[in-house]
């Protein structure tokens, strides 16, 4: 009897387990069909996910994205229902992030998903997205890889490498071209990427490769890369790095060797660098995926009621994510349905969305057209100027 009741309990203990992980064996392609069956019989409510690394980054996704959601649900627009974020911190971790696009996957009342920060991140949880047929908006991931797939569900907001390395090539504070270039990297899908473009953007302006040093992630030591820089004459150096506290580490290190050649940073300036001195920063360029100064009546509507919500200038990621969420609902408006292989070609093949950080034009791959990239020039003197 005892064996008997043994085995019951253990049957009941395994029937239990087999219940709570149902959701984590149902294949992607599974959830995508229940999805598309949900979303043809449930159209009160347009769900999106959010995946970003909002406690390490702490920058304006966020805030971008619920000012954009607010502003639609208020004027209550025919064809767009209320609009509900769910929001949630990836880390800037692939095991995070995996677990919350598989969540996001198994969520068959969500239409789309807003994210990721980094390149790795982003390039891997889009294979879940895809099968999963969730519409992914890519707001900030730059690697080629991304769109080179075929991928159906894909939409990139942001310029790709190639467009910010040609973009880097012609933008040397030395005037020369072709010159001698120096790239240092950070050896992640963004460094890697970023660096391969470079080299074919000065290869095509006839530049010669006179020093390479790709680094690792993390807090990298960059004694031995200046210094060896230092011997060597260059009219432009590439920097490239995802991380702040890296650019600050790698410029300060720089300038105390001596170094006074040019600096471009291949990344966006997301925030003021901690502990670094204005005489550092002379004769460095920083590119700039958007411009807080631009005129557009789009972008002075933006920054004002940013401005008035949260009493600062929104940044490229608050501009990226209060776009993206608009093209989204328009979208929804014209074709009139939340499913996402609809929305996904309605915003790849209509001609031209206007937003805060400019015009957006998609190719059939959902790539980001040409559009216009700024630079952060600080010169010798110390001065600074935003120009395309």
């Amino acid at each position: 009897m005892r064996k008997l009741l043994f085995w019951a309990a253990g049957l009941v203990a395994l029937v239990a387990l087999v219940l709570l992980l149902m959701p984590q064996w149902t294949s992607p392609q599974k959830m995508g069909a229940h999805r598309f069956a949900y979303l043809e019989k449930h159209h009160d409510e347009l769900v999106v996910g959010i995946s970003w690394p909002i406690a390490e980054e702490q920058d304006g996704m966020v805030d971008g994205l619920t000012l954009a959601r607010d502003e639609i649900n208020a004027r209550k627009i025919p064809g767009i229902p209320p609009i509900r974020l769910v929001i949630r911190d990836d880390k800037n971790d692939w095991r995070t992030a995996r677990d919350v696009a598989l969540e996001f996957a198994n969520t068959p009342e969500m239409s789309a998903v807003i994210g990721y920060y980094e390149d790795g991140v982003a390039i891997r949880a889009s294979q879940i997205l895809e099968a999963s047929r969730l519409l992914h908006f890519a707001v900030n991931a730059n690697n080629r890889a991304m769109t080179s797939h075929g991928y159906k569900y894909i939409v990139r907001t942001v310029q790709a490498t190639d467009q910010i390395s040609r973009f880097l090539a012609v933008s040397s504070p030395s005037g020369r071209n072709p010159q001698k270039y120096a790239m240092v990297w950070e050896g992640d899908a963004y460094g890697q990427d970023i660096a391969y473009q470079y080299r074919i953007a000065q290869d095509a302006l006839g530049s010669e490769l006179v020093y390479q040093a790709p680094y690792p992630a993390g807090r990298p030591d960059f004694r031995l890369t200046v210094n060896q820089l230092k011997g060597i004459k260059v009219d432009v150096i590439m920097f490239s790095s995802g991380n702040d506290a890296n650019t600050a580490a790698f410029l300060r290190q720089a300038r105390r060797v001596g170094i006074t050649a040019p600096i471009l940073v291949a990344c966006d300036r997301s925030s003021d660098f901690a502990g670094i001195s204005a005489a550092d920063l002379r004769n460095t360029t920083f590119i700039r995926l958007y411009n807080v100064a631009a005129k557009t009546p789009e972008n002075r509507k933006f920054v004002a009621a940013f401005r008035a919500r949260y009493g600062r200038d929104p940044d490229t990621s608050a501009a990226q994510g209060y776009d993206a969420l608009q093209i989204l609902a328009n979208a929804v408006r014209i074709t009139g349905t939340l499913n996402p292989l609809d929305l996904a070609f309605t915003v790849r093949y209509k001609p031209a969305w206007i937003g805060a950080n400019g015009e957006y034009r998609f190719d059939g791959n959902g790539e980001l057209k040409e559009k216009p990239l700024f630079a952060e020039r600080h010169d010798s003197e110390g001065n600074v100027t935003v120009a395309k």
